[in-house]
């Protein structure tokens, strides 16, 4: 099993379009700054990692990164499904039970933990940069973005279950992009409709709460009026989370072995 995650591993590095992608995705969130005008080199302020937070660009520049989380878990788990790989493994001795627990941790790797570390870069090098800065406290933002790793998870497993069923790399990710659009238009209906807000039932809309914030109050720091953002977790939406992500994602995930385990792989 180590050695399939090792040559997905190395197929992956020799990918043109996954090092097209994360090159796009490192980049991204500086162009969406810079078009917003939060950076801005005429006006000379200091875009803080506060200010990045509680602007809801962080929340933006995710949407974005969920695109990656379909191609790289996408590729992993189906990328090779064309040249029958898969057979050589078989060859090799390994069980489909192998095969498949190897590509899964292979796809979470580059799905979920590569995305979670490209999510959490701007906060890196803005607060080297320019500092934390008072508009958010810097715990409670870093544990918001903890927290978003689990609905990546349940989402990078989604992905994953659609390429292993799809048994390609590009059905999978044309069928989560198909997927992710409807969801986005299902929940802004009911939001605007219902007036209800979504937060657990889909993956990216729990991840959009934890990476944005509205409620904030003045205060006065060194005689400047400062917006102060309330940052903090209510315990009900840590626990919830939590459970409602890895639920999920062992369900896509047990529905994708079974598949996987039943289907021939020709």
């Amino acid at each position: 099993m180590i050695n399939i995650i090792k040559s997905l591993n190395y197929s992956a590095r020799r990918d043109t379009v996954i090092w097209i992608t994360i090159i796009t995705l490192l980049i991204l969130p500086l162009f969406i700054l810079y078009i917003s005008g939060m950076i801005n080199p005429d006006l000379g302020s200091d875009f803080t990692s506060s200010i990045y937070f509680a602007s809801n660009q962080s929340g933006t520049v995710f949407t974005f990164l969920s695109f990656g989380i379909m191609i790289f878990a996408c590729k992993l788990m189906a990328g090779d499904a064309g040249d029958k790989t898969i057979n050589y493994e078989f060859m090799a001795g390994h069980s489909r039970k192998r095969i498949f627990i190897g590509r899964t941790i292979a796809a979470f790797l580059w799905g979920a933990v590569l995305v979670f570390i490209l999510m959490i870069l701007p906060f890196g090098y803005l607060t080297i940069i320019y500092g934390w800065g008072p508009e958010t406290n810097m715990n409670e933002v870093l544990f918001r973005c903890f927290l978003t790793l689990f609905p990546i998870i349940r989402f990078t497993a989604l992905t994953m279950m659609i390429a292993s069923i799809s048994r390609s790399a590009g059905k999978g990710i044309a069928l989560s992009y198909a997927l992710y659009m409807v969801i986005v238009m299902a929940a802004s209906v009911i939001q605007d409709v219902f007036e209800k807000d979504l937060v657990y039932p889909f993956s990216m809309t729990n991840a959009a709460t934890l990476l944005t914030t509205t409620n904030s109050r003045n205060v006065v720091i060194d005689g400047k009026t400062i917006t102060i953002f309330d940052t903090a977790v209510p315990g009900d939406m840590i626990w919830k989370t939590i459970s409602v992500s890895l639920v999920c994602a062992v369900i896509y995930l047990i529905i994708a072995y079974i598949n996987f385990i039943k289907t021939d792989r020709d």
